[in-house]
C-alpha cells in the first residue's frame, strides 16, 4: 500500500464510468479504470486490456507487456 496511490472508488467515479462506456464503448470495469484514472489526474494505465498507446481524454494506456 505503501508503493502505490490508492484511490477510492466513488459515485462521481461510477457516472464517469458510465459516461465512458456510452462514449468510448468500454466495458464497465474498464470504464471504472479509465474514469478512476481521469478524475484523478493519473496521466498514464498499465494494463493489458487497452490498446497500448491509446490516449483516452487525457489517460495514455500502456501495455507493459509489450513495452
Amino acid at each position: 500500500m505503501t508503493a502505490c496511490y490508492v484511490v477510492d472508488v466513488t459515485r462521481l467515479i461510477t457516472l464517469e464510468a458510465i459516461r465512458g462506456v456510452e462514449a468510448h464503448n468500454f466495458g464497465f470495469w474498464d470504464a471504472q479504470i479509465w474514469a478512476t484514472a481521469r478524475l484523478n489526474q493519473i496521466s498514464e494505465v498499465y494494463s493489458e486490456d487497452f490498446n497500448s498507446g491509446a490516449m483516452i481524454e487525457g489517460v495514455q494506456f500502456t501495455n507493459p507487456l509489450t513495452n
